[in-house]
């Protein structure tokens, strides 16, 4: 299966800090780990999750370099860009490793180094 629609859509909702529709995304039991933070279960854990990190942050957009497609899996990697509350950007690279069921994301990882994004 193709995935790299999927991914787009998703991270549209994603750069338009869209947290109902990132969730909506996610089997209803789906898992998701941000950077450093805990695994988040649930759809409803991961909304508020990231709702809670949208909230946090002026803007986001995410640029693709490759996305691999292999059975119910799917990687992926870029560079995202942050914009804080004070407008200044912190730009990064990152990478995922989705798992699918049902057309749904049933396990997402991101692996970002956001460490400098809330430094002061």
């Amino acid at each position: 299966m193709e995935h790299k629609t999927f991914v787009d859509q998703l991270f549209a909702r994603v750069d338009t800090l869209d947290a109902e529709g990132f969730a909506a995304c996610f089997t209803e039991r789906g898992s998701f780990q941000f950077a450093n933070h805990p695994v988040v279960t649930g759809r409803a854990a991961i909304q508020d999750f990231i709702a809670g990190f949208f909230a946090a942050i002026g803007g986001i957009r995410h640029r693709f370099e490759n996305c691999w497609s292999l059975g119910d899996r799917a990687f992926c990697n870029g560079f995202v860009t942050y914009v804080r509350k004070d407008g200044s950007e912190l730009t990064v690279p990152w990478a995922t490793i989705s798992r699918f069921e049902d057309g749904k994301l049933a396990e997402y990882l991101a692996y970002v180094d956001a460490s400098k994004l809330f430094a002061p």
